[in-house]
């Protein structure tokens, strides 16, 4: 971590030995507009999108403000991104941004950070989700300081976000919503609330607290959140407030929120069935397989598809054969998430197409932006790769029926979403649409003269899309096929164009129906208690569709063939579709003048900090984080003393600052360091050194998993003593230069690493400018693998080797539970250190749950490992070791067994029982308990 680096200057950004990276691949130019108790911050590309979200957020404001009863005192600060992708390079959080994250409310500075889609409805019930974290954390801020009360127990997830979710809406339920609680209830999935804790942080957990809160304002009044937040402080916990405010137990409310459920969803069983019922299943062992393409399908019957899938921890494209429900061969294509070039792969929201049985097109990030990909399914390779940077999200591309084009529906810097067709030969990008509608789901009609697609121009606040075409050649206007009050997606036609399918939510739902070329008529193919995402046709007689049903996302094959007593569905007539263009969208009718972003650093944290350096001094301390509102400017300060009582001479003092507003991040201090017990387990002898100077350094990522780090550090050196273990006494000038390589693509689960390999090489060069021995040399090498051998078994694997060279060359430590075990911390230490590492880690219990009468206890997974350490040390003097059986430069090894649980990833308590020795002799067993690291 920077702030315990930040007071040791040397090698400063060679710290941080792994973790992957958080690319800024361009700096923007940021602009503000400020209105009230709002200001709104956006690139130039964006004022459209940004006087949007000014509107939206006004009227959020005005009614928040009376729902809550509550007003701000300093304008709600909202950062708005064109694409996700943009979200993810931000610096308002230093954590990485998921693929399933819209939008976040910041805490310490009351930030809003919000992504686009190119959809303005779900921006504007994003804008009005957030604001509702806002409205709220702010509102119980101030009631508990207002009691006095600053150490509370905060809401449980899921009533902070199930309010959010409620109160933001601006009518029923959403489709989603729908489909989660439909299939929760009708296939006994509902959690029961004292038991939220199973799905913390799903969908469901959001659905279903969304559901709770909704029937909490309409049982008991629609500001009765409000005034539970009002009155937080009365209760201990958010158990003891119902009980205190409703005369209800988590139990009660439990039951009589799901009794409700189940009086709603019932009745609907007699209309609707299950996949099972209705389809025959491709893989009935999947649980994540979505946006299916059909490959072929042979006279034995045997299905050949494609599919975006989860597996062991990734999203990637996999290929199925399925016979009779079997699936007699199953084959991962693309993994995402492990390489620059497929950095993520969107999981629901662009589908697959494969031409002629062996042409895949797919979307995967690489770099700043989204490519086409197109894959010969016979070869087993890509053979084609397609961009255009200023297209920055891409969605379902289709190649036309001569090979020739690729369609695709596309956001722009500016968060809008078009259509696009690019010629594959000559790079030639041909825009097709040009408004502020959502328009998606793109597909070629047989004859390659037409693109039909899905959007939201008829319905643009609403969100509601409906189906259209468009000439291929961009002449001509956009033309409506099917429109109606539902939502209407997905159309692809059929082999001969004489048929097209479509997904709608007539029933709730997103359920498949078709619609014949000719005659108009709509009807029907499933009716399905969950939903569908992503379907292909097989022939004229079934399809294969992605179905949601029991929590689990699996690919099912239907009939075409019309049923007895299946009714048509009649469109319903609607006016000639209209294009609103980018200059009649609805936007404030006067907004302020947007004006320059100035940097304005504020305080982030104060913390103690207390350093563990064998080789530095150890006190307390305390350290400041200071950043702008964007996070692009960071400035840290330390003070510590190396002493036990305060001394000016003894005063350690470091600031430093750094940019991640572009590519090259860069980093600049000065420190003051004052050395003086000497931390050791060797000796006794105690010195004085203090050193004092100036550090720059720059680090590129490369793309999330590679970065180049370079720094120099200056400084002078005043050292009063020498023992041996470091030079002469005596005073000079430092001139060092370090740099290091990173490579990290490990998966990571709770538990730990999971999956991949990591490696650092560093090197570094200390020069004495006065030519008086101090001269050094130092080599770092790390490597780190792991295998999941069996379902969460890992394999774990690590070689270290470090060395230093000169007249004052380092010494590097080893012992305790972080890399050699069975001695103590820092007990063995040499000038060169070769260090190895296997252990075999192992699920033991994945949930540890205890019951109490006031409440329960949960506790995190405990897992087990049998390990092998080895090492071997050299120095200069030929003592490596306190222990003088082992005092000397032979190998050493130590193996065991270990329990761990985790407190939060890497970070774990554990327990281990070692044995050393040096393959001669054996030191008894020892046990060891500690808070510490995986490698």
């Amino acid at each position: 971590m920077l702030l315990t680096a930040l007071p040791l200057a040397s090698p400063a950004f060679a710290q941080r030995l792994f973790g992957q990276n958080k690319v800024v691949y361009e700096g923007h130019e940021w602009l503000v507009l400020h209105e009230g108790m709002l200001d709104v911050y956006f690139y130039p590309a964006e004022e459209d999108l940004a006087a949007f979200t000014l509107q939206v957020a006004r009227e959020a404001y005005a009614d928040y403000a009376e729902w809550f009863d509550f007003e701000f005192e300093e304008p709600i600060p909202l950062i708005l991104y064109p694409t996700h992708h943009d979200l993810k390079q931000t610096h308002v959080i230093p954590n990485f941004v998921s693929e399933g994250t819209a939008g976040f409310t910041e805490f310490i500075k009351g930030r809003i950070a919000l992504r686009g889609t190119g959809n303005r409805s779900d921006l504007r019930h994003l804008i009005r989700h957030e604001m509702v974290h806002a409205f709220m954390l702010s509102e119980l801020s101030y009631t508990m300081n207002e009691q006095g009360i600053f150490d509370y127990e905060a809401p449980p997830l899921w009533f902070i976000e199930g309010l959010a979710e409620s109160v933001a809406r601006e009518g029923p339920p959403t489709t989603q919503a729908e489909m989660i609680l439909r299939d929760a209830v009708l296939n006994d999935g509902l959690v029961p609330i004292p038991q939220m804790w199973r799905i913390w942080g799903s969908f469901q957990m959001y659905k279903q607290g969304e559901s709770i809160i909704d029937f909490m304002r309409l049982q008991f009044g629609d500001n009765t959140p409000a005034l539970l937040l009002d009155h937080w402080y009365l209760g201990r916990d958010f158990r003891q407030l119902l009980r205190i405010e409703l005369d209800l137990d988590y139990e009660e409310l439990d039951l009589i929120w799901r009794s409700s459920l189940k009086r709603r969803y019932y009745p609907r069983l007699t209309k609707l069935g299950t996949a099972e019922e209705h389809g025959a299943a491709l893989d009935p062992e999947a649980w994540f397989d979505t946006m299916p393409a059909v490959v072929t399908r042979d006279s034995s019957l045997s299905l050949r598809a494609v599919t975006v899938s989860a597996s062991k921890g990734t999203i990637g494209l996999w290929s199925m054969v399925s016979v009779n429900g079997e699936v007699i061969a199953r084959k991962r294509l693309i993994e995402a998430g492990r390489e620059a070039r497929f950095e993520t792969m969107p999981m629901l929201r662009s589908g697959l197409d494969v031409r002629d049985g062996r042409w895949l097109c797919f979307v995967a990030k690489n770099g700043a932006t989204d490519r086409i990909y197109v894959y010969d399914l016979q070869e087993g390779e890509v053979i084609d790769e397609l961009y255009d940077r200023n297209l920055i999200e891409v969605s379902s591309p289709a190649l036309s029926p001569d090979l020739g084009r690729i369609v695709f529906s596309a956001l722009s810097k500016g968060g809008n979403s078009d259509l696009y067709i690019l010629d594959v030969d000559s790079g030639e990008l041909l825009q097709l649409t040009d408004d502020v509608h959502d328009d998606v789901d793109c597909a070629w009609h047989p004859d390659g003269r037409t693109v039909v697609f899905a959007s939201n121009r008829d319905d643009p606040l609403g969100g509601r899309h409906s189906i259209y075409q468009i000439d291929a050649s961009g002449a001509g206007e956009v033309t409506p096929l099917i429109t109606s009050v539902y939502d209407d997606s997905t159309p692809r036609w059929n082999a001969d164009g004489t048929m097209l399918g479509f997904l709608s939510d007539r029933k709730g739902t997103p359920n498949l129906y078709t619609m014949q070329a000719g005659s108009g008529e709509v009807q029907p193919v499933t009716r399905l208690i969950g939903g569908i995402f992503g379907w292909d046709f097989v022939d004229d007689d079934s399809v294969v569709a992605s179905v949601f049903e029991r929590r689990r996302f699996r690919l099912f094959e239907f009939g075409l063939a019309t049923r007895a007593g299946r009714k048509s569905a009649a469109l319903l007539p609607m006016p000639p579709s209209r294009t609103v263009a980018r200059d009649e969208a609805v936007v404030p009718a006067t907004i302020p003048p947007a004006q320059s972003y100035a940097v304005d650093l504020g305080l982030d944290f104060v913390q103690s900090v207390i350093a563990l350096d064998p080789d530095l001094p150890y006190g307390t301390g305390a350290s400041f984080g200071f950043s702008d509102l964007l996070g692009a400017h960071q400035v840290y300060a330390h003070i510590s003393s190396a002493g036990q009582d305060f001394k000016l001479v003894d005063l350690s003092l470091g600031l430093s600052y750094s940019n991640f507003g572009s590519r090259w991040s860069r980093h600049v201090g000065v420190f003051r360091i004052a050395v003086r017990p000497r931390l050791t387990v060797f000796r006794d002898t105690r010195f004085s050194e203090v050193r004092t100077g100036a550090f720059f350094g720059m680090t590129y990522p490369l793309s999330r998993y590679r970065r180049l780090t370079i720094s120099t550090v200056w400084r002078r050196l005043v050292r009063d003593q020498t023992f041996g273990l470091a030079g002469e006494a005596g005073n000079t000038w430092l001139a060092s230069l370090f740099g290091s390589f990173v490579h990290d693509n490990v998966l990571w689960d709770f538990n730990g690493q999971r999956r991949g390999w990591r490696w650092n090489v560093t090197v570094g060069e200390s020069l004495d400018l006065l030519g008086r021995g101090f001269d050094r040399q130092t080599v770092q090498f790390d490597w780190r693998r792991y295998h999941e051998i069996l379902p969460r078994s890992i394999l774990a694997l690590r070689a270290q080797w470090k060395a230093s060279f000169g007249g004052d060359s380092e010494f590097f430590y080893l012992g305790g539970p972080n890399d050699f075990r069975g001695v103590d911390w820092f007990a063995l230490r040499g000038q060169q250190t070769l260090l190895g590492n296997i252990e075999l880690r192992v699920p033991l219990i994945d949930r540890l749950a205890l019951g109490f009468p006031f409440g329960g206890m949960n506790f995190p997974p405990i897992r087990g490992a049998i390990f092998h350490d080895f090492a071997r040390l050299t120095s200069a003097s030929g003592i490596t070791s306190i222990n003088p059986n082992f005092n000397d430069e032979r190998w050493l090894g130590s193996f065991g067994m270990s329990l761990t649980m985790t407190l939060f990833p890497p970070l774990v308590v554990r327990s281990d029982w070692a044995r050393v020795h040096d393959y001669d002799r054996m030191l008894n067993w020892r046990y060891d308990f500690s808070i510490s690291f995986l490698y």
